[in-house]
């Protein structure tokens, strides 16, 4: 990390002050928190999910955002995190996932595997405990 550059802690906590339970459904909060992202970040979705894959670049990550938006009312409910290390941080959060076109939901954990650099977040790996559960959720598959 360069001096001056703000720990992965430091930056958990502005990221963490941005989130309220449905902080992830406003297109709003995506963008009040993107300076605290690299502009090449990397977002790695489980690949069997419909957004899945390896988006890079802030535009990629906020295409990411949208396309979860579109598909689902999400609901934090829970929300934790833990340094591993002098660059990463794992986050335990916990989603309501509800299914725009069919109304049905599913209350899952995710762990995210948060890599920084300089002070920023440049590489998040998203872990989600039951990928079927929540493609069950949708009509489109």
């Amino acid at each position: 990390m360069s001096a001056g550059a703000a720990t992965p802690l430091a930056v958990m906590e502005k990221l963490a002050a941005t989130w309220s339970a449905d902080a992830m459904g406003d297109p709003a909060a995506t963008e009040r928190h993107l300076d605290l992202f690299a502009d090449d970040v990397t977002v790695i979705e489980p690949l069997s999910l419909p957004h899945g894959g390896r988006h890079q670049g802030i535009d990629a990550y906020r295409t990411l955002q949208k396309e979860m938006q579109l598909r689902w009312e999400q609901r934090i409910e829970g929300a934790e995190y833990w340094a591993c290390g002098d660059d990463r941080v794992a986050l335990r959060i916990v989603i309501r996932w509800s299914a725009r076109g069919t109304g049905r939901s599913v209350v899952l954990p995710m762990i995210d595997m948060i890599r920084f650099r300089d002070g920023k977040i440049v590489e998040v790996e998203a872990f989600l405990q039951d990928t079927k559960a929540l493609l069950d959720t949708l009509d489109d598959r």
